[in-house]
Protein backbone atom coordinates (compact mmCIF):
# COMPACT_ATOMS: atom_id res chain seq x y z
CA UNK A 1 0.00 0.00 0.00
CA UNK A 2 1.43 3.60 -0.28
CA UNK A 3 2.28 6.12 1.98
CA UNK A 4 -1.44 8.31 1.12
CA UNK A 5 -3.57 4.91 1.57
CA UNK A 6 -1.60 4.31 5.19
CA UNK A 7 -2.51 7.66 6.27
CA UNK A 8 -5.93 7.51 4.70
CA UNK A 9 -6.49 4.22 7.11
CA UNK A 10 -4.98 5.94 10.33
CA UNK A 11 -7.22 9.15 10.24
CA UNK A 12 -10.57 6.74 9.82
CA UNK A 13 -9.16 4.96 12.71
CA UNK A 14 -8.86 7.92 14.46
CA UNK A 15 -11.78 9.01 13.15
CA UNK A 16 -13.40 5.89 14.86
CA UNK A 17 -11.64 6.26 18.33
CA UNK A 18 -12.44 9.95 18.67
CA UNK A 19 -16.54 8.95 17.74
CA UNK A 20 -16.69 6.42 20.39
CA UNK A 21 -14.63 8.61 22.58
CA UNK A 22 -17.16 11.72 22.10
CA UNK A 23 -20.08 9.57 22.04
CA UNK A 24 -19.29 8.64 25.64
CA UNK A 25 -20.67 10.76 28.79
CA UNK A 26 -18.47 14.01 29.23
CA UNK A 27 -19.45 15.88 25.46
CA UNK A 28 -21.97 12.96 25.51
CA UNK A 29 -22.80 13.08 21.51
CA UNK A 30 -24.51 9.52 21.97
CA UNK A 31 -25.48 9.53 18.32
CA UNK A 32 -21.63 9.19 17.61
CA UNK A 33 -21.51 5.33 18.68
CA UNK A 34 -23.43 4.48 15.68
CA UNK A 35 -20.46 5.66 13.28
CA UNK A 36 -17.64 3.58 15.16
CA UNK A 37 -18.73 0.57 12.91
CA UNK A 38 -18.09 2.15 9.61
CA UNK A 39 -15.17 4.63 10.10
CA UNK A 40 -13.36 1.18 12.05
CA UNK A 41 -14.37 -0.75 8.94
CA UNK A 42 -12.77 1.67 6.64
CA UNK A 43 -9.40 2.12 8.63
CA UNK A 44 -9.10 -1.67 8.22
CA UNK A 45 -9.57 -1.97 4.50
CA UNK A 46 -8.21 -4.75 2.62
CA UNK A 47 -5.01 -4.36 5.36
CA UNK A 48 -3.80 -8.15 7.30
CA UNK A 49 -2.15 -9.33 10.00
CA UNK A 50 -0.22 -6.71 11.58
CA UNK A 51 -0.49 -3.82 9.49
CA UNK A 52 -4.59 -4.57 10.47
CA UNK A 53 -3.40 -4.58 13.98
CA UNK A 54 -1.66 -1.55 13.50
CA UNK A 55 -4.25 0.74 12.45
CA UNK A 56 -7.11 -1.12 15.20
CA UNK A 57 -4.14 -0.22 18.27
CA UNK A 58 -3.68 3.73 16.83
CA UNK A 59 -8.09 3.86 16.93
CA UNK A 60 -7.89 2.11 20.39
CA UNK A 61 -5.12 5.01 21.62
CA UNK A 62 -7.17 7.68 19.98
CA UNK A 63 -10.35 6.78 21.98
CA UNK A 64 -8.59 6.29 25.44
CA UNK A 65 -6.58 9.68 24.83
CA UNK A 66 -9.83 11.57 23.97
CA UNK A 67 -11.95 9.70 27.01
CA UNK A 68 -9.47 9.68 30.09
CA UNK A 69 -7.24 13.04 29.85
CA UNK A 70 -8.93 13.04 33.55
CA UNK A 71 -5.38 10.68 34.24
CA UNK A 72 -3.37 13.42 34.26
CA UNK A 73 -5.34 15.11 37.11
CA UNK A 74 -5.00 11.81 39.57
CA UNK A 75 -1.67 11.31 38.97
CA UNK A 76 -0.17 15.30 38.13
CA UNK A 77 -2.28 17.08 40.97
CA UNK A 78 -3.18 14.59 43.81
CA UNK A 79 -0.64 12.09 43.11
CA UNK A 80 2.31 14.64 43.30
CA UNK A 81 4.06 13.09 40.25
CA UNK A 82 6.51 15.32 37.98
CA UNK A 83 3.35 16.43 34.86
CA UNK A 84 5.95 14.57 32.23
CA UNK A 85 5.58 11.46 34.21
CA UNK A 86 1.86 12.27 34.67
CA UNK A 87 1.49 12.48 30.78
CA UNK A 88 3.45 9.90 30.14
CA UNK A 89 1.22 7.57 32.41
CA UNK A 90 -1.62 8.83 30.42
CA UNK A 91 0.04 7.65 27.26
CA UNK A 92 0.51 4.60 28.68
CA UNK A 93 -2.30 3.85 30.11
CA UNK A 94 -4.20 4.45 26.75
CA UNK A 95 -1.89 2.35 24.48
CA UNK A 96 -2.44 -0.37 26.89
CA UNK A 97 -6.07 -0.80 26.67
CA UNK A 98 -5.45 0.65 22.93
CA UNK A 99 -3.96 -3.18 22.50
CA UNK A 100 -7.82 -4.48 22.39
CA UNK A 101 -9.02 -2.51 20.09
CA UNK A 102 -5.50 -3.54 17.47
CA UNK A 103 -6.95 -7.51 18.22
CA UNK A 104 -10.35 -6.69 16.83
CA UNK A 105 -8.80 -4.98 13.73
CA UNK A 106 -6.70 -7.75 13.62
CA UNK A 107 -9.79 -10.17 13.57
CA UNK A 108 -11.52 -7.97 11.22
CA UNK A 109 -9.09 -8.67 8.98
CA UNK A 110 -9.57 -12.49 8.74
CA UNK A 111 -13.14 -11.97 7.77
CA UNK A 112 -14.58 -11.27 4.55
CA UNK A 113 -15.00 -7.66 3.09
CA UNK A 114 -18.58 -8.54 2.66
CA UNK A 115 -19.26 -10.12 6.63
CA UNK A 116 -17.03 -7.53 8.32
CA UNK A 117 -20.59 -5.62 9.02
CA UNK A 118 -21.51 -8.36 11.10
CA UNK A 119 -18.19 -9.70 12.28
CA UNK A 120 -16.91 -5.80 13.69
CA UNK A 121 -19.71 -5.06 16.04
CA UNK A 122 -19.17 -8.78 17.66
CA UNK A 123 -15.53 -7.71 17.70
CA UNK A 124 -15.47 -4.37 19.09
CA UNK A 125 -18.18 -5.46 22.28
CA UNK A 126 -15.95 -8.90 22.23
CA UNK A 127 -12.70 -6.48 23.66
CA UNK A 128 -14.93 -4.38 25.19
CA UNK A 129 -15.61 -7.41 27.85
CA UNK A 130 -12.12 -8.41 27.86
CA UNK A 131 -11.45 -5.34 28.89
CA UNK A 132 -12.76 -6.17 32.25
CA UNK A 133 -11.06 -9.20 32.32
CA UNK A 134 -7.75 -10.08 33.84
CA UNK A 135 -4.61 -8.67 32.98
CA UNK A 136 -6.82 -4.85 32.00
CA UNK A 137 -9.62 -5.33 34.83
CA UNK A 138 -10.80 -1.95 33.70
CA UNK A 139 -14.44 -2.03 32.50
CA UNK A 140 -14.67 1.51 32.21
CA UNK A 141 -16.95 3.77 29.45
CA UNK A 142 -18.51 0.67 27.66
CA UNK A 143 -20.03 1.43 24.68
CA UNK A 144 -23.70 1.25 26.26
CA UNK A 145 -22.88 4.34 28.38
CA UNK A 146 -23.58 6.15 25.65
CA UNK A 147 -26.95 5.36 26.21
CA UNK A 148 -27.39 6.84 29.22
CA UNK A 149 -29.45 9.68 29.49
CA UNK A 150 -31.63 8.61 26.76
CA UNK A 151 -34.57 6.37 28.70
CA UNK A 152 -36.02 4.67 25.13
CA UNK A 153 -32.18 3.92 24.03
CA UNK A 154 -31.71 1.81 27.68
CA UNK A 155 -35.36 -0.30 27.88
CA UNK A 156 -33.52 -3.42 26.81
CA UNK A 157 -30.99 -3.50 29.69
CA UNK A 158 -33.10 -5.64 32.01
CA UNK A 159 -32.39 -8.52 29.25
CA UNK A 160 -29.33 -7.65 27.44
CA UNK A 161 -26.83 -6.23 30.59
CA UNK A 162 -24.70 -3.30 29.39
CA UNK A 163 -22.40 -5.84 27.09
CA UNK A 164 -25.81 -6.71 24.68
CA UNK A 165 -26.78 -3.03 24.53
CA UNK A 166 -23.25 -2.18 23.51
CA UNK A 167 -23.31 -5.22 20.86
CA UNK A 168 -27.32 -3.75 19.87
CA UNK A 169 -25.66 -0.20 20.16
CA UNK A 170 -22.82 -1.14 17.33
CA UNK A 171 -25.10 -3.51 15.08
CA UNK A 172 -27.10 -0.75 14.54
CA UNK A 173 -23.98 1.21 13.31
CA UNK A 174 -23.29 -1.40 11.46
CA UNK A 175 -25.99 -1.25 9.53
CA UNK A 176 -26.38 2.34 8.79
CA UNK A 177 -23.05 2.01 6.93
CA UNK A 178 -24.28 -1.14 4.90
CA UNK A 179 -27.12 1.05 4.22
CA UNK A 180 -25.14 4.13 2.50
CA UNK A 181 -21.97 1.86 0.83
CA UNK A 182 -22.36 0.90 -2.17
CA UNK A 183 -22.67 -2.78 -2.61
CA UNK A 184 -23.85 -3.41 0.57
CA UNK A 185 -26.97 -2.06 1.01
CA UNK A 186 -28.72 -5.72 0.82
CA UNK A 187 -26.73 -6.77 4.14
CA UNK A 188 -26.94 -3.43 5.45
CA UNK A 189 -30.63 -4.16 5.08
CA UNK A 190 -30.42 -7.41 6.46
CA UNK A 191 -28.83 -6.02 9.64
CA UNK A 192 -30.73 -3.05 10.06
CA UNK A 193 -33.77 -5.73 10.27
CA UNK A 194 -31.92 -8.32 12.63
CA UNK A 195 -30.91 -5.37 14.98
CA UNK A 196 -34.17 -2.99 15.16
CA UNK A 197 -35.92 -5.98 15.63
CA UNK A 198 -34.12 -7.99 18.88
CA UNK A 199 -34.14 -4.05 20.13
CA UNK A 200 -37.99 -3.68 20.00
CA UNK A 201 -38.56 -7.36 21.26
CA UNK A 202 -36.02 -7.45 24.25
CA UNK A 203 -37.41 -4.11 24.94
CA UNK A 204 -40.88 -5.03 25.21
CA UNK A 205 -39.96 -8.14 26.84
CA UNK A 206 -37.73 -6.19 29.64
CA UNK A 207 -39.03 -6.77 32.75
CA UNK A 208 -40.85 -3.80 35.01
CA UNK A 209 -39.50 -3.18 38.12
CA UNK A 210 -41.93 -4.83 40.83
CA UNK A 211 -41.92 -2.94 44.27
CA UNK A 212 -41.67 -5.29 47.32
CA UNK A 213 -42.72 -2.73 49.98
CA UNK A 214 -43.52 0.90 51.22
CA UNK A 215 -41.30 3.92 49.96
CA UNK A 216 -39.07 5.21 51.87
CA UNK A 217 -37.38 8.60 51.23
CA UNK A 218 -33.48 8.61 50.84
CA UNK A 219 -31.24 11.48 51.23
CA UNK A 220 -27.41 11.78 49.24
CA UNK A 221 -25.56 13.90 51.16
CA UNK A 222 -22.51 15.70 49.35
CA UNK A 223 -20.08 18.01 51.65
CA UNK A 224 -17.64 19.39 48.82
CA UNK A 225 -14.60 18.81 50.79
CA UNK A 226 -11.61 18.75 48.23
CA UNK A 227 -9.05 16.43 48.72
CA UNK A 228 -6.33 18.90 49.64
CA UNK A 229 -8.37 19.97 52.03
CA UNK A 230 -9.45 17.01 54.02
CA UNK A 231 -5.55 15.53 53.96
CA UNK A 232 -5.07 18.70 56.55
CA UNK A 233 -5.71 17.40 59.95
CA UNK A 234 -6.05 21.51 61.09
CA UNK A 235 -9.15 21.14 58.66
CA UNK A 236 -11.26 18.09 60.95
CA UNK A 237 -13.06 20.11 62.81
CA UNK A 238 -14.38 22.41 59.86
CA UNK A 239 -14.73 18.76 57.56
CA UNK A 240 -16.72 17.22 60.98
CA UNK A 241 -18.89 20.36 60.97
CA UNK A 242 -20.31 20.69 57.16
CA UNK A 243 -21.51 16.92 57.62
CA UNK A 244 -22.98 17.13 60.22
CA UNK A 245 -24.87 20.14 59.26
CA UNK A 246 -25.74 18.47 56.18
CA UNK A 247 -26.83 15.60 57.64
CA UNK A 248 -28.98 17.79 59.96
CA UNK A 249 -31.32 18.97 56.78
CA UNK A 250 -30.67 15.73 55.20
CA UNK A 251 -33.02 14.30 58.86
CA UNK A 252 -35.15 16.52 58.52
CA UNK A 253 -36.75 15.01 55.04
CA UNK A 254 -35.71 11.59 54.92
CA UNK A 255 -35.19 8.62 56.89
CA UNK A 256 -32.21 7.37 54.99
CA UNK A 257 -29.18 9.16 54.67
CA UNK A 258 -25.83 8.05 52.60
CA UNK A 259 -22.52 9.67 53.17
CA UNK A 260 -20.33 9.98 50.32
CA UNK A 261 -17.07 7.73 50.70
CA UNK A 262 -14.60 9.15 53.33
CA UNK A 263 -16.90 11.58 54.36
CA UNK A 264 -15.08 12.50 58.23
CA UNK A 265 -11.37 11.23 57.52
CA UNK A 266 -12.28 9.35 61.35
CA UNK A 267 -12.54 4.77 61.74
CA UNK A 268 -15.62 4.19 62.89
CA UNK A 269 -13.96 0.91 64.44
CA UNK A 270 -10.93 2.21 66.64
CA UNK A 271 -12.73 6.03 67.37
CA UNK A 272 -15.37 5.08 70.40
CA UNK A 273 -16.47 8.84 70.37
CA UNK A 274 -17.01 8.83 66.58
CA UNK A 275 -19.38 5.74 66.47
CA UNK A 276 -21.09 7.20 69.52
CA UNK A 277 -21.76 10.58 67.82
CA UNK A 278 -22.53 8.83 64.98
CA UNK A 279 -25.21 5.97 67.21
CA UNK A 280 -26.73 9.32 68.52
CA UNK A 281 -27.17 10.98 65.78
CA UNK A 282 -29.26 8.14 64.08
CA UNK A 283 -31.22 7.40 67.11
CA UNK A 284 -32.22 11.05 68.13
CA UNK A 285 -33.16 11.56 64.57
CA UNK A 286 -34.71 8.19 64.21
CA UNK A 287 -33.04 7.65 60.46
CA UNK A 288 -30.52 4.94 59.17
CA UNK A 289 -27.36 5.99 57.96
CA UNK A 290 -24.62 4.51 55.69
CA UNK A 291 -21.21 6.02 56.53
CA UNK A 292 -17.48 4.93 54.80
CA UNK A 293 -14.82 3.91 56.81
CA UNK A 294 -11.50 2.22 56.85
CA UNK A 295 -12.30 -1.51 57.90
CA UNK A 296 -9.71 -3.73 59.89
CA UNK A 297 -9.43 -7.76 59.46
CA UNK A 298 -9.29 -10.10 62.68
CA UNK A 299 -6.07 -9.75 63.78
CA UNK A 300 -6.34 -5.84 62.83
CA UNK A 301 -2.68 -6.33 60.19
CA UNK A 302 -5.34 -6.11 57.05
CA UNK A 303 -6.87 -3.00 55.82
CA UNK A 304 -10.03 -2.66 54.06
CA UNK A 305 -12.56 -0.10 52.15
CA UNK A 306 -15.44 -0.31 54.32
CA UNK A 307 -19.09 0.46 54.61
CA UNK A 308 -20.55 0.77 57.71
CA UNK A 309 -24.49 0.47 58.21
CA UNK A 310 -26.12 2.77 61.68
CA UNK A 311 -29.61 1.43 62.45
CA UNK A 312 -31.91 3.80 64.43
CA UNK A 313 -31.02 1.31 67.29
CA UNK A 314 -26.97 1.56 66.87
CA UNK A 315 -24.35 0.24 64.21
CA UNK A 316 -24.88 -3.30 62.18
CA UNK A 317 -22.49 -5.42 63.68
CA UNK A 318 -21.37 -6.64 60.02
CA UNK A 319 -19.88 -4.54 57.48
CA UNK A 320 -19.24 -4.18 53.66
CA UNK A 321 -15.92 -4.46 52.08
CA UNK A 322 -14.96 -3.42 48.46
CA UNK A 323 -13.92 -6.37 46.38
CA UNK A 324 -12.53 -4.71 43.52
CA UNK A 325 -10.19 -2.48 44.48
CA UNK A 326 -8.36 0.33 42.07
CA UNK A 327 -5.30 -1.07 40.66
CA UNK A 328 -2.19 1.34 41.59
CA UNK A 329 -4.89 3.56 43.84
CA UNK A 330 -6.32 1.17 46.50
CA UNK A 331 -3.27 -1.69 45.92
CA UNK A 332 -0.37 -2.02 43.79
CA UNK A 333 -0.56 -5.30 41.70
CA UNK A 334 2.07 -8.39 41.84
CA UNK A 335 4.83 -5.31 43.22
CA UNK A 336 3.67 -4.63 46.29
CA UNK A 337 3.63 -0.85 47.36
CA UNK A 338 5.72 1.66 46.27
CA UNK A 339 6.44 4.88 47.33
CA UNK A 340 6.28 6.78 44.53
CA UNK A 341 2.64 5.77 44.56
CA UNK A 342 2.02 6.58 48.36
CA UNK A 343 0.38 10.01 47.96
CA UNK A 344 -2.12 8.41 45.96
CA UNK A 345 -2.82 6.19 49.06
CA UNK A 346 -3.36 8.37 51.62
CA UNK A 347 -5.02 6.12 54.62
CA UNK A 348 -2.76 3.38 54.07
CA UNK A 349 -0.15 1.34 52.32
CA UNK A 350 -2.41 -1.44 50.47
CA UNK A 351 -5.89 -2.39 51.10
CA UNK A 352 -7.05 -6.00 51.04
CA UNK A 353 -10.08 -6.78 48.83
CA UNK A 354 -13.22 -8.09 50.60
CA UNK A 355 -14.94 -11.38 49.63
CA UNK A 356 -18.62 -11.13 50.36
CA UNK A 357 -21.73 -9.41 48.44
CA UNK A 358 -23.81 -9.87 50.65
CA UNK A 359 -26.56 -7.23 50.55
CA UNK A 360 -27.05 -5.32 54.54
CA UNK A 361 -29.97 -4.41 56.00
CA UNK A 362 -31.64 -1.07 55.31
CA UNK A 363 -34.54 0.72 55.83
CA UNK A 364 -35.82 -0.19 52.00
CA UNK A 365 -34.47 -3.64 52.90
CA UNK A 366 -31.85 -5.58 52.21
CA UNK A 367 -29.47 -3.51 50.28
CA UNK A 368 -26.59 -3.74 47.75
CA UNK A 369 -23.04 -2.03 48.42
CA UNK A 370 -20.99 -0.85 45.94
CA UNK A 371 -17.90 1.33 46.48
CA UNK A 372 -16.43 3.73 44.15
CA UNK A 373 -14.90 1.99 41.21
CA UNK A 374 -16.76 -1.13 41.85
CA UNK A 375 -19.97 0.24 40.24
CA UNK A 376 -18.03 -0.16 36.96
CA UNK A 377 -18.68 -4.13 36.92
CA UNK A 378 -22.11 -5.68 36.66
CA UNK A 379 -20.85 -9.04 37.97
CA UNK A 380 -21.02 -7.33 41.74
CA UNK A 381 -24.22 -5.95 41.04
CA UNK A 382 -25.79 -9.05 39.62
CA UNK A 383 -24.08 -11.01 42.39
CA UNK A 384 -25.69 -8.79 45.26
CA UNK A 385 -29.10 -8.38 43.11
CA UNK A 386 -29.04 -12.26 43.26
CA UNK A 387 -28.37 -12.57 47.03
CA UNK A 388 -31.46 -10.02 48.01
CA UNK A 389 -30.71 -6.87 47.41
CA UNK A 390 -33.64 -4.67 47.14
CA UNK A 391 -32.35 -1.44 46.24
CA UNK A 392 -28.64 -0.25 45.80
CA UNK A 393 -26.29 1.98 47.31
CA UNK A 394 -23.15 3.49 46.35
CA UNK A 395 -20.81 5.77 47.29
CA UNK A 396 -17.43 7.34 46.06
CA UNK A 397 -14.71 10.13 46.21
CA UNK A 398 -14.88 11.96 42.81
CA UNK A 399 -12.44 14.55 43.97
CA UNK A 400 -9.85 13.03 42.38
CA UNK A 401 -10.86 14.10 39.24
CA UNK A 402 -11.96 17.36 38.60
CA UNK A 403 -14.35 18.56 36.90
CA UNK A 404 -13.95 16.76 34.25
CA UNK A 405 -15.64 13.79 32.52
CA UNK A 406 -14.75 10.84 34.93
CA UNK A 407 -17.70 11.81 37.30
CA UNK A 408 -19.92 11.96 34.27
CA UNK A 409 -18.36 8.66 33.14
CA UNK A 410 -18.37 6.92 36.88
CA UNK A 411 -22.43 8.15 36.96
CA UNK A 412 -23.19 6.27 33.24
CA UNK A 413 -22.02 3.23 35.20
CA UNK A 414 -24.37 3.92 38.09
CA UNK A 415 -27.09 4.43 35.50
CA UNK A 416 -26.50 1.07 33.53
CA UNK A 417 -26.47 -0.60 36.94
CA UNK A 418 -29.66 0.35 37.99
CA UNK A 419 -31.64 -0.23 34.79
CA UNK A 420 -30.27 -3.72 34.42
CA UNK A 421 -30.97 -4.83 38.04
CA UNK A 422 -34.45 -3.11 38.34
CA UNK A 423 -33.70 -1.88 41.24
CA UNK A 424 -33.16 2.12 42.62
CA UNK A 425 -30.17 3.35 43.23
CA UNK A 426 -28.47 6.14 45.65
CA UNK A 427 -25.46 7.41 44.59
CA UNK A 428 -23.72 9.54 47.26
CA UNK A 429 -20.28 11.30 45.96
CA UNK A 430 -18.35 13.78 47.73
CA UNK A 431 -17.38 16.60 45.35
CA UNK A 432 -20.04 15.31 42.78
CA UNK A 433 -22.15 13.74 40.98
CA UNK A 434 -24.48 12.40 43.64
CA UNK A 435 -28.12 10.75 42.61
CA UNK A 436 -31.19 8.77 43.06
CA UNK A 437 -32.01 6.76 40.03
CA UNK A 438 -34.73 4.56 39.28
CA UNK A 439 -35.03 1.47 38.04
CA UNK A 440 -35.02 2.34 34.40
CA UNK A 441 -32.10 4.39 35.14
CA UNK A 442 -32.94 7.62 35.06
CA UNK A 443 -31.88 9.96 37.18
CA UNK A 444 -34.49 11.65 39.74
CA UNK A 445 -32.30 14.02 41.33
CA UNK A 446 -29.03 15.11 41.32
CA UNK A 447 -26.16 17.60 42.34
CA UNK A 448 -23.73 18.63 40.02
CA UNK A 449 -19.86 19.09 40.47
CA UNK A 450 -18.47 21.20 43.28
CA UNK A 451 -21.72 21.86 44.86
CA UNK A 452 -22.44 21.61 48.34
CA UNK A 453 -25.88 20.13 49.89
CA UNK A 454 -28.42 17.37 49.62
CA UNK A 455 -30.72 15.68 47.79
CA UNK A 456 -33.41 13.50 48.75
CA UNK A 457 -36.37 11.34 46.67
CA UNK A 458 -38.16 8.09 47.37
CA UNK A 459 -37.19 5.05 46.50
CA UNK A 460 -39.02 1.11 46.98
CA UNK A 461 -37.54 -1.70 47.77
CA UNK A 462 -37.45 -4.44 44.41
CA UNK A 463 -37.95 -8.11 43.79
CA UNK A 464 -37.60 -10.25 41.61
CA UNK A 465 -34.13 -10.91 39.01
CA UNK A 466 -33.77 -9.71 35.64
CA UNK A 467 -32.03 -11.79 32.83
CA UNK A 468 -29.00 -9.48 33.08
CA UNK A 469 -28.93 -10.53 36.84
CA UNK A 470 -29.41 -14.24 36.30
CA UNK A 471 -27.46 -14.44 32.67
CA UNK A 472 -25.16 -11.86 32.46
CA UNK A 473 -22.14 -13.52 32.56
CA UNK A 474 -23.48 -16.31 30.36
CA UNK A 475 -24.50 -13.57 27.59
CA UNK A 476 -20.81 -11.85 28.15
CA UNK A 477 -19.56 -15.08 27.78
CA UNK A 478 -21.36 -16.36 24.54
CA UNK A 479 -20.31 -13.01 23.11
CA UNK A 480 -16.73 -13.56 23.36
CA UNK A 481 -16.95 -17.56 22.74
CA UNK A 482 -18.61 -16.20 19.01
CA UNK A 483 -15.96 -13.97 18.64
CA UNK A 484 -13.65 -16.57 18.46
CA UNK A 485 -15.49 -18.88 16.81
CA UNK A 486 -16.14 -16.06 13.91
CA UNK A 487 -12.37 -16.03 14.19
CA UNK A 488 -11.52 -19.50 13.46
CA UNK A 489 -14.30 -20.22 11.00
CA UNK A 490 -12.75 -17.19 8.92
CA UNK A 491 -9.49 -18.62 9.06
CA UNK A 492 -10.83 -22.24 8.28
CA UNK A 493 -12.79 -20.99 5.65
CA UNK A 494 -10.23 -18.66 3.79
CA UNK A 495 -7.16 -21.30 3.08
CA UNK A 496 -10.28 -23.58 1.33
CA UNK A 497 -11.36 -20.89 -1.06
CA UNK A 498 -7.77 -20.18 -1.82
CA UNK A 499 -7.75 -24.00 -2.99
CA UNK A 500 -10.36 -23.59 -4.68
CA UNK A 501 -9.12 -20.65 -6.61
CA UNK A 502 -6.03 -22.12 -7.86
CA UNK A 503 -7.54 -25.61 -8.78
CA UNK A 504 -9.75 -23.24 -10.94
CA UNK A 505 -6.55 -21.46 -12.35
CA UNK A 506 -4.89 -24.75 -13.23
CA UNK A 507 -8.33 -25.95 -15.04
CA UNK A 508 -8.37 -22.93 -16.83
CA UNK A 509 -4.48 -23.39 -17.91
Amino acid sequence: MSRSDTYRSLGWGVGAGLAMALALPGLHVWPLILAVPALFRRAVGERQGWAAFRVGWVAGLAQWLAAVPWIVIVLHRYGNLWLPVALLGWVLLSAILGLLWGLAAFATARVAPGWRLWAIPLFLTAVEIMQGWPPFIFPWNPAAAAAAGTPWLMAPLPVTGAAGLSLLLFLAGGALDGLVSTGLRRRGVALGVVSVSVFGVVAVLAPQFREAGPAVTAAAVQPNIPLKVRWDEVNLGVIERRVWRLSGEAAAAAEWVVWPESAIPRIVERDRDYRTEIEQFARRHRVWMIVGSIGFGGAGEDYFNSLHVVSPGGLIPWRYDKVHLVPFGEHVPVVGALPFLAPLVREVGSFTPGRSTLPLPGPAGATGMAICYEVAFPSLVAATTRQGAQVLVTITNDGWYGDSAAPRQHLALAVLRAAEARRYLVRAANTGISALIDPKGRVLRRLGMDREGVITAEVRPGEGVTPAVAFGRSVRLLIVATAFGAILLAAWRRPGRARVAAGRSSDAG
